[in-house]
């Protein structure tokens, strides 16, 4: 299924989600014609991909939720369920069977293609349940760029982790909590001799929420913001949807021109989608960001 199918689908399910959640009576024949699709299509987003939404009525031609799940849900977690439900088809059954804990806060997924972890399920279910019972974890680790070494036994290092939440990014399971005051990710897959300890740790909700709402992987060295201006050309791509970490619209100007903000990101993860975009997108401060990627881009071309 292609992105803009996936698109599609997480749009319409995010609007019947909505609208069950503000306690709307759905009739099937009526959102056929709203959005554009057969009775069927619908009749499988409600008994498979809804599934586990309490309804009072359900089916086959009224759709509601019972009154005491009406206003449940807020924006972000109708957001993250469509996601969800919007891709389970294809994920292998240890995605799947996170999909139904959909609004556990210890799992969260951004994007749409994913790793098969299916071999590593007992490793994956330890993590998280050490998330719920806020239990240290440890474990060995090894960084890719390591793996190619001869002596690759003594490569790994060992660690003692907080874990707030696990992440798929862009398609890679990572493990993220607190170690030393600090927030760090670990890749799930470079992994390995993992125990979970009987030694608790106090998790810090407001972090735990700023780790689940930011787009970000890279938790040091950020900046508060790195103002981009995106041609017009090019701007539909980017108000369809966000295709930078923590984006946010400013304005657009008269010309069609978007000024775009990522707030609180390093700029590692801004400068590789902006050299993806060139010539249509520029940074507009801080100048040092602009400036350091020019002197790579220069240092590309000389070689």
């Amino acid at each position: 299924m292609g992105s803009k199918k996936h698109e599609r689908l997480a749009y319409r399910l995010s609007d019947i989600i909505i609208r069950l959640n503000n306690g709307e009576r759905l009739n099937i024949q009526s959102l056929a014609q709203d959005y554009k699709v057969c009775n069927r299509t619908l009749k499988r987003d409600f008994q498979e991909r809804l599934a586990t939404l309490d309804f009072s009525d359900s089916g086959p031609v009224f759709y509601q939720l019972s009154p005491n799940r009406v206003g449940y849900l807020n924006l972000t977690e109708i957001r993250r369920f469509a996601n969800f439900a919007s891709i389970q088809d294809l994920l292998p059954k240890i995605d799947r069977d996170f999909f139904y804990d959909r609004l556990n806060q210890s799992i969260v997924i951004k994007g749409f293609e994913y790793e098969n972890i299916q071999a590593r399920t007992q490793e994956f279910n330890l993590i998280n349940q050490a998330i719920k019972d806020c239990r240290i974890i440890s474990f060995d680790y090894q960084k890719i760029r390591q793996q190619t070494n001869q002596d690759t036994k003594n490569s790994k290092k060992n660690y003692l982790l907080a874990p707030y939440h696990l992440l798929n990014k862009n398609g890679i399971w990572y493990v993220v909590g607190r170690r030393d005051g600090k927030t760090r990710n670990f890749c799930f897959t470079q992994i390995s001799s993992l125990c979970v300890t009987d030694e608790t740790f106090d998790c810090d909700e407001k972090i735990k929420a700023d780790l689940i709402n930011t787009d970000s992987l890279f938790f040091d060295n950020h900046i508060n913001e790195i103002v981009l201006q995106v041609s017009a050309k090019v701007a539909g791509y980017f108000e369809r949807r966000d295709l930078l970490p923590n984006q946010e619209l400013i304005r657009k100007l008269d010309n069609g021109d978007l000024l775009l903000a990522c707030r609180q990101v390093n700029p590692r993860e801004v400068t590789p989608i902006v050299q993806y975009w060139l010539p249509h997108i520029r940074i507009i401060s801080p100048l040092d960001v602009q400036g350091q990627m020019e002197r790579i881009l220069k240092s590309y071309l000389c070689m």
